[in-house]
């Protein structure tokens, strides 16, 4: 018997607010050709923050397998189940202050422990989008969808995104169906890729001639010297240049495209560096400890009053 094929939603926004609305758009677009959708909500789980403590990346670098610190919330459940499932993904993701929100973030990164067990999954084998909702005008949003990305980005070929503006309020988007169709276009697009070989998926988002050909975002980092720029999320590098007029592109190297950030080359290098930065730590692990003696007896730490 054929296994149906499946789409995991993750709403990090209000239940039943804007962000969740349309989630649930792109879920029934995609139902419409056979594939049936599953939501998490965020916001009804035990979401902590990544405390740094970088037990994780100390296990990894001593050879162990590695495991988050943080035992007592929802995050394991919800990375295991978004990153291993055999499904698709879309993430909707309200902005409150220019970037993802806080449950989102929380979530994102908290990714290394299942990253580094299951590095199979920066094989990006399966296919993913991302929808971003912020409550004011396009120069308010426009990290949105690269913040997004950087998650997104590690286990999922991008098939499609979209940033939505001026939905503040609960409920609000229910007022633009031009964004409803765009949603609902999300869900099918990504269950069409779901049916192809994953080498045949295809980006079907919208560009600019300054999209990162990879995140296919439009926010460039400017290292110092124009014409050179690279796009902050995968890495690759580009140079400014001319259209007709004063029109701007990025012409964008070639063989940087072939290993952007979180592709499998990319991530191995930086853990390669990472393990190496752990083995120093180890070995100075005695001289460390002497001289944090200076810090840790040190400042007057504050407390809200109690009762």
């Amino acid at each position: 018997m054929t296994k149906t094929k499946k789409i995991i939603g993750l709403s990090c926004g209000r239940k039943n607010g804007n962000s969740e609305s349309l989630l649930k758009e792109a879920l029934m677009g995609a139902e419409e050709l056979g594939v049936e959708g599953e939501i998490i909500r965020a916001m009804e789980l035990r979401v902590k923050p990544c405390k740094g403590c970088e037990s994780c990346t100390m296990l990894m670098a001593k050879g162990k397998e590695p495991v988050c610190a943080i035992k007592d919330d929802d995050v394991p459940w919800i990375l295991e189940k978004v990153l291993l499932e055999d499904a698709g993904f879309i993430v909707a993701v309200p902005l409150y202050h220019l970037r993802a929100n806080a449950y989102f973030e929380c979530i994102h990164e908290r990714m290394l422990p299942v990253m580094f067990k299951y590095p199979e999954i920066l094989k990006k084998n399966k296919v993913g989008a991302i929808i971003s909702v912020g409550g004011g005008e396009p120069e308010w949003t426009p990290l949105g969808l690269t913040s997004a990305n950087i998650f997104v980005q590690h286990s999922w070929r991008l098939v499609d995104q979209m940033q939505v503006n001026f939905c503040g309020r609960p409920g609000s988007v229910l007022l633009h169906p031009e964004y409803l169709e765009r949603a609902r276009k999300i869900g099918k697009n990504v269950a069409e890729a779901m049916m192809m070989p994953i080498k045949e998926v295809r980006y079907k988002g919208e560009d600019t001639d300054c999209s990162c050909p990879v995140c296919h975002c439009n926010v460039l980092k400017v290292p110092g010297r124009l014409p050179e720029v690279f796009c902050p999320v995968c890495w690759i590098r580009g140079e400014v240049a001319h259209k007709e007029g004063s029109e701007m592109k990025v012409i964008w190297d070639e063989e940087s495209k072939k290993i952007p950030r979180f592709s499998e080359q990319g991530v191995f290098t930086h853990l390669d560096l990472i393990k190496s930065l752990q083995k120093t730590f180890y070995e100075n692990e005695e001289k460390v400890k002497e001289l944090k003696k200076k810090y840790e007896g040190y400042g007057n730490i504050v407390r809200p009053p109690t009762g």
